[in-house]
């Protein structure tokens, strides 16, 4: 069962309640932080559309092994935060890291879903998306891998991405990976993958 509109406005203006992955106390939190009120009003069906925020290009090397992982450096493109109105080139087979302008703050017992806007995909840039685990707080981070044959421009703030909120039938172990709030790579560094 998918959360509806309505408890997702609810819980985007009164929040909900977390447990902190620092102090580990509970704290009230917007479920969507930094959300326009255009896109609460604009919400069709049980999702909430999500910006452009940053880019990054991954340029080192990879190293996954099961006790120790390296992914890639990565240096940053754009950055909507500082400029607002840039405008992201994506060329034929550019693979990017893109994160969203929204925090998202998930509860111990809801996850998220995301996928690509249909414009993405029409445009030949078909995200790499993932599931959002239960207390996962932070931006969120895809790939962008340009499949198409045309040059395709993407101006920050722009809605790549939609996300869906389902609850959890009985207990959820809370996210406690590495990946939470705005971190997009180990940056070339090694640490343990878990």
């Amino acid at each position: 069962m998918v959360i509806g509109a309505d408890r997702i406005i609810e819980m985007i203006r009164s929040g909900v309640d977390l447990e902190d992955p620092v102090s580990r106390r509970i704290v009230r939190k917007p479920l969507i932080e930094d959300i326009g009120q255009d896109q609460v009003d604009g919400i069709e069906g049980t999702t909430v559309d999500l910006r452009l925020g940053a880019v990054y290009r991954p340029v080192g090397r990879a190293r996954l092994m099961r006790d120790v992982r390296v992914t890639p450096e990565i240096v940053k493109l754009v950055d909507g935060a500082q400029d607002p109105d840039a405008v992201l080139r994506v060329t034929p087979g550019d693979y990017l890291l893109v994160q969203t302008v929204e925090t998202v703050n998930l509860p111990g017992d809801i996850f998220g879903y995301i996928r690509p806007r249909t414009t993405m995909i029409r445009s030949g840039i078909p995200l790499e998306t993932a599931f959002i685990s239960p207390n996962y707080q932070g931006r969120l981070t895809v790939g962008m891998k340009h499949v198409g044959l045309n040059e395709v421009e993407i101006q920050m703030g722009f809605r790549i991405l939609c996300i869906a909120f389902f609850p959890i039938d009985g207990s959820a172990v809370p996210y406690r990976g590495v990946w939470q709030g705005d971190r997009v790579s180990t940056d070339g560094k090694e640490e343990r993958p878990f």
